[in-house]
């Protein structure tokens, strides 16, 4: 192999081609640092190469935690806790080892090999963990070096062997590289209610930055009731806009033609609703409650036909086996001391999950070492494996708890205290160990505040004050993310708001994700498609990725037709065991939702209109590996049938392997492939509108048609004055010199 870059920091910056989005790294006396943490994307001259080395020279002493991605596949070395692994986004956990190395002090040099599908990490030679990618070979041409927690890196070099052919060119003519603009209006109304002509202001403004396509997300009709329960003052601004406009979509198709832009009709299957922070006294117009609360932030369709969730088995769900608590143990993954004592751990008490009261009742409290039976997740919930672990157990006993909701709570912040979710918490009633128990794991937010610049949730995290929010995993969507099953990974008691929360009982399925194995679910959404076509769309986007996000994703996909066909496909009845092919249920799950593709394309068709596709690393899942929602989001097929005219590369970098192997794909067919990288939060990172022009720059030479900016609402919003302003004018600045063909009037602000 050839060295294709090296680079050393005694010059006190990195390459002028490399992109760091989180802007958090330092250079300092010529050492590389993360305080916290950082990302590098780094881009490998050429189209990329079939092996691929890269060399970081680290110190031990600091925090020596590496990862190292091709966009694909993830190889994380930990040097402080001697734990290594390998991830791919598709099949997931492919390999792990265990290997401590000495801590000399001194910087010694870490090693990732990337070689046709074999993966490696190594230090000082030392094999530290290695796999076999099991999907098909696609070299990239950028890889992501993660560091952290003060890792402090003196030396990073790349090695290549073996050119890989460059990404096959379409067969179109030659497509100008286009910016288009994406609109998420719920963002948009935060501030303010809008009148008509701020519509025409809007695309005005995208006019003179060089946009020629927008991508509106659609909500459905005023009737339809998504907007009625919407949080932050949207509601109340949703009903002043449509009192002045009329429907909403509409109003933006006009306003685009108006200024001679196209306008996609861009919609989310599976966002029909949204977990949000509601107290159990709050308004309830959509009827529908749940575990933990009323639901106010639903479209009227899901909150009323429950039968046609993505649902839970038969039996595996409603009211809890025991009506009153005696047992709680808490269970750690080793049997190492923690940060507290079971002393330490305190018991609340509710009845309506809002006001939490401390529980006053008997409790006999022991911690003790012994083997404990290590659990595993399955579709009907937890179960025994039959194995057993040594573990530090803290032990309440003797409890009477019949109040419905129980926070346990510690103050110590730790992080010492860890285990998988469905192995943390056991809890026993008069009839035994209960299996019919929802979880929460994050306080309930309080009082809201927007900020000057974006749309921001400032919530309380007091959950004696708010309460719990039930089933939800914070931060990033657990739908997201192929294999993810939040109840099977790690969570640590003694961090973030410090709790774990049981209910008794479980909810039938998930809160507003349709199954699209119903008929009536796809015709529903096909009237959505309908509606954005009469308005005057000029094509349909839709899109896999949702804001779900619960704790139990392998519990969900258990709809009647599901378990109907897989019986007789298979000879398996998914109903009556937990042991059944999981690929096999995944494919046939994706199959109802390739029809409703189908049927979206023939109706788009129909009036002569295009149909765009997400695919994002949600829809990464290879022939034989896991997927997110535990559905197989058929790409490839979508491309082989001819149902997508374009493609929207959602938050995948061009150049990493997953994004050459779609655009592979894509060139087969001839069709065009836009980059769209989350964009809302660049106001937030030092000089975000380099960040922003990079990627512009990449997605250009990488051979995407376009750059879609994501979204709106971080560089324009509306104000009670009934005009609108640019929030950030340097991005704007950016995209007007990016893309513009002639120097445009000076905005308003």
């Amino acid at each position: 192999m050839e060295r294709i870059l090296e680079t050393r920091f005694e010059n006190g910056g990195l390459p002028s081609d490399w992109i760091e989005p989180m802007r958090t790294a330092s250079v300092e006396e010529g050492i590389l640092r993360s305080p916290s943490g950082a990302v590098l994307n780094i881009p490998i001259p050429g189209d990329g190469y079939e092996t691929t080395l890269i060399e970081v020279d680290v110190e031990m002493g600091g925090g020596g935690l590496l990862t190292c991605s091709d966009g694909a596949s993830a190889i994380v070395v930990d040097l402080k806790k001697g734990a290594h692994f390998i991830n791919h986004s598709g099949p997931g956990l492919l390999g792990e080892n265990r290997v401590l190395l000495p801590d000399s002090g001194g910087v010694i040099r870490v090693s990732f090999l990337f070689d046709r599908g074999l993966l490696r990490a190594s230090a000082e030679g030392r094999e530290l963990v290695a796999a076999a990618d099991p999907n098909a070979f696609v070299a990239s041409s950028i890889f992501d070096l993660g560091f952290w927690n003060d890792c402090r890196i003196h030396r990073i070099a790349v090695f290549g062997g073996g050119l890989s052919s460059a990404v096959t060119a379409s067969t179109q003519e030659p497509i100008a590289f286009a910016l288009e603009m994406n609109v998420d209006f719920f963002d948009d109304m935060v501030h303010a209610p809008w009148k008509e002509e701020m519509f025409f202001d809007l695309f005005a403004k995208f006019k003179s930055w060089g946009v020629k396509r927008c991508h509106w997300i659609y909500y459905g009709r005023r009737s339809e009731g998504w907007w009625d329960g919407a949080p932050l003052g949207v509601a109340d601004h949703a009903r002043r806009t449509m009192d002045n406009v009329g429907e909403i979509f509409p109003t933006a198709a006009r306003a685009a033609h108006h200024h001679g832009i196209e306008i996609f009709g861009l919609i989310k299957p599976f966002d029909m609703g949204f977990a949000q922070h509601a107290s159990p006294d709050a308004s309830n117009a959509s009827g529908l409650a749940r575990i933990g609360g009323p639901v106010r932030w639903i479209a009227d369709f899901p909150a009323r036909h429950r039968e046609w969730v993505i649902a839970r088995k038969p039996g595996c769900f409603g009211e809890a086996q025991s009506t009153i608590f005696t047992r709680i143990d808490l269970v750690k993954e080793d049997a190492d001391e923690a940060g507290f004592s079971v002393a330490d751990v305190q018991l609340y008490i509710s009845d309506d999950n809002q006001t939490y009261r401390l529980y006053e009742g008997p409790v006999s409290r022991e911690e003790v070492i012994e083997d404990y039976p290590v659990w595993e997740h399955t579709s009907s919930g937890g179960r025994p494996t039959g194995n057993v672990r040594q573990s530090r157990v803290m032990r309440l006993n003797g409890l009477a708890i019949s109040q419905k909701f129980v926070v346990v709570h510690v103050a110590s912040r730790g992080r010492s205290f860890k285990n998988t979710l469905v192995n943390l918490i056991h809890i026993f009633g008069e009839n035994g160990e209960e299996r019919l128990v929802t979880y929460g794991i994050v306080a309930r937010g309080g009082e809201h505040e927007i900020t000057e610049n974006v749309s921001a949730v400032t919530p309380e995290i007091d959950f004696r004050k708010y309460g719990v929010q039930f089933d939800l995993q914070p931060g990033t969507p657990s739908s997201l993310f192929p294999g993810y099953d939040p109840i099977s990974a790690p969570y640590t008691l003694d961090a973030g708001d410090g709790l774990i929360a049981i209910t008794a009982g479980k909810d039938d399925g998930t809160l507003a994700a349709m199954s699209p194995a119903f008929p009536e679910v796809r015709a529903w959404w096909l009237s959505w498609v309908q509606d954005c076509l009469n308005a005057g769309a000029d094509g349909i986007e839709l899109r896999v990725r949702n804001h779900h996000s619960h704790l139990t994703w392998g519990e969900f996909g258990f709809e009647a037709p599901v378990r109907d066909r897989f019986l007789a496909l298979h000879g398996v009845d998914i109903w009556e065991t937990d042991d059944f092919d999981k690929l096999e249920w995944a494919r046939l799950r994706g199959e109802d939702y390739t029809t409703f593709c189908r049927e979206a394309r023939e109706l788009a068709g129909k009036y002569g209109k295009p149909l765009g596709l997400h695919v994002s690393l949600t829809n990464n899942c290879g022939p034989q590996g896991s997927s997110a929602m535990n559905i197989h989001w058929d790409w490839r097929g979508w491309l082989a049938e001819g149902l997508a005219d374009s493609i929207t590369l959602k938050e995948i970098m061009p150049g990493t392997r997953f994004a050459r192997e779609v655009m592979n794909c894509a060139a087969e067919r001839s069709v065009s492939v836009i980059y769209a990288p989350y964009a809302n939060d660049l106001w937030l990172r030092p000089k975000g509108e380099e960040i922003c022009r990079q990627w512009i720059d990449l997605a250009r030479r990488a051979g995407c048609a376009g750059y879609q900016f994501y979204e709106c609402a971080a560089v324009i919003r509306g104000t009670k004055e009934g005009e609108l302003k640019v929030s950030q004018p340097a991005l704007a600045a950016v995209l007007r010199e990016e893309f513009a063909p002639e120097p445009s009037l000076t905005e308003s602000r």
